[in-house]
């Protein structure tokens, strides 16, 4: 991936991150990168495009992130440390709502290409959780939804023990919820 096109995504990101789909044009990003905006629509034709490169690179990054979710990589706590502390990295790196929690709330809104990155996002989560964590699916969904909500309240509030208090409410669930100790 050339320089101008990851420094275009990451700008993207950032800015989709805290001000959703409509809250980034190519005006903008190419005025923060220093370059043409007719440079911004050489690497990504139209409003989708980009989008969609943004949403495919941050589902990648989070599922790398993850990493493997066989339950032999560890106890399903560490298993459910390693997952929320993926939310809590991201949060403490962008200061920011999850991207797909953001895109989430403007479902309406959203092309169908990038709505569909996010409904895998959704699920990629769901089926790391399962597997990982060795729960049902009601269970996966009510820790990522706990995640997710915690990652908004904490950009809100501007405050990361949102994230940091969940993520241990998570944990202790788990424990509970595998009957380890």
């Amino acid at each position: 991936m050339s320089d101008t096109r990851t420094k275009i995504i990451d700008v993207a990101e950032r800015m989709v991150r805290v001000g959703g789909y409509n809250g980034f044009s190519f005006r903008e990003i190419a005025a923060e990168i220093d370059i043409k905006s007719s440079s911004v629509h050489y690497h990504f034709p139209n409003k989708e495009d980009l989008a969609l490169a943004v949403a495919k690179r941050y589902m990648q990054n989070v599922m790398d992130a993850l990493g493997d979710p066989a339950p032999e990589n560890g106890t399903a706590e560490m298993q459910a440390d390693r997952y929320c502390q993926v939310f809590q990295q991201s949060f403490v790196e962008a200061g920011s709502a999850c991207l797909c929690g953001m895109l989430s709330s403007e479902t309406a809104l959203l092309p169908p290409s990038v709505k569909q990155v996010l409904i895998e996002f959704v699920d990629a989560n769901v089926s790391w959780l399962e597997q990982g964590l060795g729960l049902p699916t009601s269970e996966a969904r009510l820790i990522y939804t706990a995640m997710e909500g915690a990652m908004s309240t904490a950009a809100l509030k501007q405050d990361v023990r949102w994230v940091e208090s969940v993520s241990e409410s998570v944990k202790r669930f788990v424990v509970f919820a595998k009957g380890e100790s």
